[in-house]
């Protein structure tokens, strides 16, 4: 017989083993804290007891708290609980949870891709204690000198060990996105901060029949890249539509490498779209939005979940066309809900 212990500071409820350390069911079922000695010397495992009972081995210790009394503090790694508990614990990583870092970044590279983007290759530092971890979707800050900062989606997958690639539109009105690039182009390192962003995929928690729908609007590829990359290295074989849309032609680039994608493995399909064909001259592909195209090609949505990055519009935009079919909020997936959040219907 076990017990529950409540993380009221997660709202999250975990069962706990007859006999087990608060430590022992945390580390089990994949939170993380800090921890030292593991013998109750060093006290960096602590812990808020706010309801329950409790025995302490070292030091040795009985507690019983009630509602009433104020919260004791106990130490996770020598402590068992003797009913179900209520707790507070600082500093806990839920499973999955990395640690986010501030990092200076060695820049290996910087190559222009058309007329406005250039991809930047960092290298994040050799020692395991100044590396950082991300997740395929996710997105870095960076840091100038002055403290200023923008955001970019990392565009290379976590399975690229040190290498992180950046897509970097330059925005030739914006000082901060002009100061951004001569700082690239000028100086051998940038200071970072990873990872970012809630909106990412692991290619484990996908189920085997679930399409998968993959809408980019321009450099937003980055972020599908990464996704993409880091699925094609654990030998996914589930569907993949991937949707690319710009303004013009002259707005694509790295568009070789989706279509490589597709023609070397069969689950890929890629559809590149433009929505002012006017202004592209030669231009044999798809045309219009991108909502409309992929209501073109799916008539319902019962197993497809959809990953995209853009603009809060066009985002919104996809997800009402989308929900027109019978398609599932829940199962759009957007760092736009994040930053831009709008009110529910």
């Amino acid at each position: 017989m076990g017990y529950r212990i409540e993380i009221v500071n997660l709202q999250r409820v975990i069962d706990c083993a007859a006999g087990e350390t608060i430590l022992g069911c945390l580390q089990r079922q994949g939170y993380r804290l800090r921890v030292g000695c593991r013998n109750g010397v060093c006290e960096i495992c602590e812990v808020k007891l706010i309801q329950g009972e409790v025995v302490q081995r070292y030091p040795e210790l009985i507690l019983a708290i009630d509602e009433n009394q104020p919260a004791a503090t106990v130490l996770a790694c020598t402590t068992i609980p003797d009913s179900d508990i209520r707790v507070s614990i600082e500093g806990l990583r839920c499973p999955g949870e990395l640690l986010v870092k501030k990092l200076l970044c060695d820049v290996t590279a910087i190559e222009k891709l058309n007329h406005d983007v250039y991809r930047v290759r960092l290298k994040m530092p050799a020692t395991a204690s100044m590396s950082a971890e991300f997740y395929a979707g996710q997105y870095l800050d960076m840091y100038l000198p002055d403290g200023a900062k923008a955001s970019f989606s990392i565009g290379s997958p976590p399975d690229s060990g040190r290498d992180i690639e950046l897509h970097i539109r330059h925005i030739s009105e914006s000082e901060l996105s002009t100061a951004i690039l001569e700082h690239l182009k000028k100086q051998e390192a940038v200071e970072i901060e990873l990872p970012k962003g809630e909106c990412y995929l692991q290619a484990h928690t996908i189920d085997s029949d679930t399409r998968l729908i993959m809408a980019a609007a321009s450099t937003g590829f980055a972020q599908i890249k990464s996704v993409i990359e880091h699925l094609l290295a654990n030998q996914f074989g589930n569907q993949i539509h991937i949707y690319w849309g710009a303004r013009v032609e002259a707005d694509m680039y790295l568009e070789k490498l989706p279509e490589q994608w597709a023609n070397e493995h069969p689950n890929i399909h890629f559809e590149p779209v433009v929505s002012e064909p006017e202004k592209s001259p030669g231009w044999q592909g798809r045309t219009g939005l991108l909502p409309d195209a992929i209501l073109e090609d799916f008539s319902d949505f019962d197993d497809v979940e959809i990953f995209t990055s853009g603009s809060p519009a066009m985002v919104y935009a996809l997800l009402d066309a989308c929900e027109t079919r019978g398609f599932k909020e829940e199962k759009m997936h957007s760092d736009v809900f994040s930053y831009a959040p709008r009110p529910k219907k």
